[in-house]
This record gives C-alpha cells, sequence and structure tokens, in this order.
C-alpha cells in the first residue's frame, strides 16, 4: 500500500531517523496489474534554498518553503520504503535566482549529482547559455536526459550531446517507458543556436509509442516541457500514452485550482484516459501521483497531488551543505545597498504576467528616463523578463540581479505605430490575454479585451509624454523605444520587432539601468499606475 509523503516524514521526524538508515522494502511483483508512485518536479528554476514568504527566491532554507533539499529527502524517504517508485523532473532547472546568476550551471550540476531524478527533459531555460554550454551540463549528470524531438543539425553542439529519446524502467518486473519531449522553441525563447531542430511533439511521440509498444512496453510517461494547454493536446491526439508529466506554464492543479484538478483527466483518440499532471515551480511542491493499471496497462484508479515542501519537512544533508556552501559567494551582492522603496503594490514572477506590476513597471520607468535624452518616446519589457519582486525596505544589488537575471542588455530602436500596436496585441494573445509575453510599458497605456480573439484584443493605445499627457498613438509615426537585446531580436516570438531601426545607444545590461534609477531617486514612493487596463 502506497504511504503519503506526509506519513513517511511524519514517521522520520518522530523518530528522528535518517535517510540513509531505512531500507528498502524487498521487491514485489504485479501480475494482475502495476501500481506505479510518479513523483515529479517542473521549473525549479535554481531555487535551490526554496522560496520566503512572499514568493521570492529564499536564501535561508530553515526558513523557507520548498527547495531541493527537502525535496530530495522526501523522495529519498519515499523510495527506501517503496519499490515502485519513480520520480522525474520536467525542465527549466536553470534561471531565475541570484543562486543562479551568480554560480551559473555548475552549481546545478554539482547539486544534480545527489538529486534522486531517474530522467529529465529539456526546458527552454535550459539553453540560456547556448547549446555548447548545455552540452557540457548534460555530461555531468548522472541520470538520462530525455528528449525525443530534439533534432540538431550539423554545426549544433547538441549533435555530441549525450541526450536519449526514452528509457525504460523495470517497476516490480513490469517495463515502464518514459518519453521526453523537450521545449521546442528555444531559438525565440532562449539562446539556442539556429541549428537547433525539432521534430513535432505529437508525431514524435506516436513514433515513440510505437517503438517502446514493439518492445513490449505498455506503461508509457510523456516528459515534458511544452505548457498545460499542449499537454491536454498531446494527450487528446496520441494514443498509447498513459501519464503525460509536463512543465513550462507553471501550472498549478489541485481541487482549489482555477487550471484544473490533479490529475486533469484527458483521453487518447481510442478513448482510454491520459493523466496530465504538473507542480507549478521554484521547487515549492513535489507532485506525486499513484496509478494503478489494469493487466494491459490502462490506468483504471488514480490518487495524489502536488505536496508543498513545508519548513518542518527534512532535508537532505548532503544537498543542505552544498547549498550553504554556494550562500557565501552570494555575500557581496546581498550587501551592495544601491535604495530603498516604500511603495505597496503588488509585484513577482507570476503577476508580471497577468497585470501591470512594480518590478515590470520600475524597469519600464527606468529604462525611459535613460531612454528620453536618446529621443526615445517609450519603453517596453516583457512580462516574462521580470523573475522575482522587488522587497519593501532596502533593495541590494542582488535583489535587481534576481528580478533580472538573464543580462539582457538595453538597446534602442525605432518603430511604426503599427508595429507597436502589433507587439502588444503579441504580449496578450496567449490563453487569457495573460502570460509571460504581457509587456510592462512606460510612456504609454492601452486597453485590453482578453474575450475578444487574439489579434483583436487590444481596444485602445495612447501615448503619454513627460507631464502625463496622452494622445491617441498614430499606427503611421515613428517612435523611439527603449527595449531589452531579446525582443528587438524577437525573442517570445516578437518577430515584429526584429524590423525596428537600430539607432545609437550605449547598450548598458537592463539591471544596470534599472540600478542607476533606483539609485538616483531612492527612497521610491510611488509609481504611475493605469498602464494595463483590462475591460474582461
Amino acid at each position: 500500500m502506497k504511504h503519503s509523503i506526509k506519513f513517511i516524514l511524519a514517521v522520520l521526524l518522530a523518530g528522528g531517523l535518517s535517510f540513509a538508515g531505512c531500507a528498502p522494502k524487498a521487491p514485489v511483483t504485479q501480475e494482475d496489474g502495476l501500481e506505479l508512485v510518479i513523483l515529479h518536479t517542473n521549473d525549479t528554476h535554481a531555487h535551490v534554498a526554496g522560496i520566503d514568504k512572499y514568493g521570492n527566491a529564499a536564501f535561508d532554507a530553515d526558513e523557507s518553503l520548498g527547495g531541493l533539499g527537502r525535496i530530495a529527502g522526501a523522495v529519498n524517504s519515499i523510495k527506501s520504503e517503496q519499490d515502485n517508485v519513480i520520480f522525474v523532473d520536467a525542465g527549466d532547472q536553470f534561471q531565475g535566482t541570484l543562486f543562479y546568476s551568480v554560480n551559473k550551471w555548475p552549481m546545478l550540476a554539482e547539486i544534480d549529482r545527489h538529486m534522486p531524478w531517474d530522467a529529465m527533459t529539456l526546458g527552454n531555460h535550459e539553453f540560456d547559455e547556448g547549446c555548447l554550454e548545455l552540452t557540457r551540463f548534460i555530461e555531468t549528470l548522472k541520470f538520462p536526459v530525455l528528449a525525443a524531438n530534439l533534432a540538431p543539425e550539423k554545426g549544433c553542439p547538441l549533435l555530441k550531446a549525450n541526450t536519449v529519446p526514452h528509457i525504460i524502467k523495470d517497476v516490480r518486473g513490469v517495463k515502464v517507458g518514459i518519453v521526453g519531449i523537450a521545449n521546442d522553441e528555444v531559438v525565440a525563447l532562449a539562446s539556442a543556436c539556429n541549428h537547433t531542430k525539432f521534430t513535432g511533439a505529437a508525431e514524435t511521440l506516436a513514433a515513440q509509442v510505437r517503438e517502446l509498444e514493439a518492445q513490449g512496453v505498455k506503461h508509457i510517461i510523456a516528459l515534458t516541457h511544452i505548457g498545460l494547454p499542449a499537454d491536454l493536446e498531446l494527450a487528446r491526439a496520441v494514443d498509447g500514452v498513459d501519464v503525460i508529466v509536463g512543465g513550462h506554464t507553471h501550472s498549478y492543479l489541485g481541487n482549489d485550482s482555477p487550471e484544473g484538478p490533479y490529475p486533469i483527466v484527458e483521453h487518447s483518440p481510442n478513448g482510454n484516459p491520459v493523466l496530465v499532471v504538473t507542480a507549478k515551480r521554484a521547487a515549492q511542491y513535489l507532485g506525486d501521483l499513484t496509478v494503478k493499471f489494469d493487466s494491459d496497462g490502462t490506468p483504471v484508479s488514480w490518487e495524489g497531488s502536488p505536496m508543498e515542501m513545508s519548513k518542518d519537512m527534512p532535508s537532505d544533508p548532503t544537498i543542505a551543505a552544498l547549498i550553504d556552501s554556494y550562500l557565501a559567494s552570494l555575500d557581496e551582492f546581498r550587501k551592495d545597498v544601491v535604495g530603498s522603496h516604500s511603495i505597496d503594490m503588488a509585484d513577482g514572477m507570476d503577476l508580471c504576467r497577468e497585470v501591470e506590476c512594480l518590478g515590470g513597471l520600475l524597469t519600464a520607468d527606468a529604462m525611459l528616463e535613460a531612454g528620453r535624452p536618446l529621443g526615445m518616446d517609450i519603453a517596453i519589457v516583457n512580462g516574462g523578463g521580470i523573475r522575482s519582486s522587488l522587497p519593501q525596505g532596502t533593495i541590494t544589488r542582488g535583489d535587481i540581479l534576481t528580478v533580472h537575471p538573464f543580462g539582457n542588455m538595453f538597446v534602442l530602436r525605432e518603430y511604426s505605430g503599427e508595429q507597436i500596436w502589433e507587439a502588444l496585441e503579441h504580449g496578450v494573445s496567449e490563453e487569457g490575454a495573460k502570460g509571460p509575453r504581457l509587456l510592462q510599458v512606460a510612456g504609454l497605456r492601452y486597453t485590453v479585451d482578453g474575450s475578444k480573439p487574439a489579434g483583436h484584443r487590444v481596444l485602445k493605445v495612447d501615448l503619454v509624454d513627460e507631464n502625463g499627457k496622452a494622445i491617441p498613438l498614430d499606427i503611421k509615426a515613428r517612435y523611439g523605444v527603449a527595449i531589452s537585446d531579446y525582443l528587438a531580436g524577437g525573442g517570445d516570438g516578437y518577430d515584429m520587432l526584429k524590423e525596428g531601426k537600430v539607432m545609437p545607444s550605449p547598450d548598458p545590461l537592463i539591471a544596470d539601468v534599472l540600478e542607476q534609477h533606483i539609485r538616483k531617486h531612492t527612497p521610491l514612493k510611488d509609481i504611475q499606475t493605469g498602464r494595463i487596463n483590462r475591460v474582461n
């Protein structure tokens, strides 16, 4: 019988048992149908010490929620009690905290050597340092990296990467196949080379299913990083897949979630159930799904939930010690005070993808202030580029690098009003008119109706000058725009922004532009809102 994570950890805490002291139970065979426990993470984004009470990356693991140490401790405990457990990661381990900004992927590689993952797939942020660095990261891992749809061409370093399309695990004498579907938008979303190519997710997965079934595999898990809506489409498109473990959209599933229950039950073309799960982000939750199959390998019952890693859950001591050792490398950034603020406004990575947020507006203001003397009229910032909130009170260099960890540069471009309008439309083109493409702005305000079809959601756009005077955007006029090199290069699908006229620019880091703005105006007490207006 399956024991819950909370039950096992309660026993450990009460008895003072160590993880290494728990002996595995004798193997069990299940001829009448396999019971399989799937533990999973996704979008951990280098939150090695978890998150604080505000949802930002934590530094003190003892006062945080989540973190890789607690996740490893929980998984090791469950694996020591049960012999039918698979633990997988759905990608985006890279990027998102000061830990990563300072130490990069070698830190994650060292921690990963002690994580009990059985496999992972590749998210878009694994490509942020380029294909060569990703290849080097993969070479360090003790567990397989699954990417069936990755098809690099000659000239891409990933041709030599040690990735595989699938693995087969023996669970209680039963073959379980795990197929990886990596994020296929990495040329636009990250820094993958142009020779990084992918095959279609559905056709690739279908081919992998046929190959596995030919080897006698009846139980198949797809491990993906394509987002929850795409996972649901995949479940409806491909026969033979029993479970999809996904990532990318940071979705939380549960009884109280507007995104759906845990698991979401879809049906493949032949009518069999397909269980779709994901576990939010930032190493806060460990997904925990138990599936009972019949003798033909079809799921017949299931239970589970994303389990929050609370403060009282024990941490794997080896990983805890590694995190502490890396904490010292952050001291100079965390002690470099650049200013303070007392602005009472909601903020944070998730919020910046939905509505205007403090980090987005403040960054846009900083960019426009730097750009106006050079002839710029507006500034735009993609919500997905904001990775944390600015803490109220003291602001350090470390806080700024946590908000802006990507190293994007401030550049200047000239666009037509039509191109700017098209960019604003693209920013609200995803489901619910929300998502990482959403543009935070300065010198501009716009109105959105998310109930309308994509491409027709922006109702009104006004230019706002330094004195607060607003005039309608002229689609035929030309405007100077302060922007990141990521957006100016067409990142996140902003192809229209690749067409801008290049203007002379000093090209500093956006993090440096924001730091200079805060130093100049500290203490920050107020900020103009009403720039993104939603009517539906």
